[in-house]
């Protein structure tokens, strides 16, 4: 199975290429540059404010892109490599289970500690 930050960087080049044709084929159509039709423009297709999200959206799928292969390939640390780690699956559940073991160790370290407070609190109450 593949790591998380390789299938991400698929995908969101993959979503900012189709967003770029998207992108393409309105500036070609017409619908993207003009809010506003002159009266004597026969041709044109008046467009509005929201039409630009594409290009937006366009601009900031590939540049998450990027910065997820900047992370792959060069170790550039974003949030996107939090969100998409680079292990595999195998490395991921390695990690989680030394990660258990750990809060588990914590967790009986801590309960001997509390058996140990008890005892003697319990001591000190019978000696009074």
């Amino acid at each position: 199975m593949e790591a998380p930050a390789y299938t991400a960087r698929r995908l969101l080049f993959g979503l900012g290429l189709a967003l770029l044709m998207a992108t393409a084929f309105a500036l070609i159509d017409g619908r993207l540059p003009p809010a506003v039709c002159a009266e004597n423009a026969s041709e044109c297709t008046a467009g509005s404010e929201i039409s630009w999200l594409v290009p937006a959206f366009t601009a900031i799928t590939l540049f998450a892109g990027l910065i997820i292969h900047l992370g792959i390939t060069k170790g550039l640390k974003s949030p996107l490599l939090h969100l998409f780690p680079i292990e595999g699956s195998s490395a991921q559940r390695e990690r989680m289970v030394s990660e258990l073991s750990e809060s588990q160790d914590e967790d009986d370290l801590s309960g001997a500690w509390a058996n140990l407070e008890q005892g003697l609190l319990s001591s000190k109450v019978e000696e009074e």
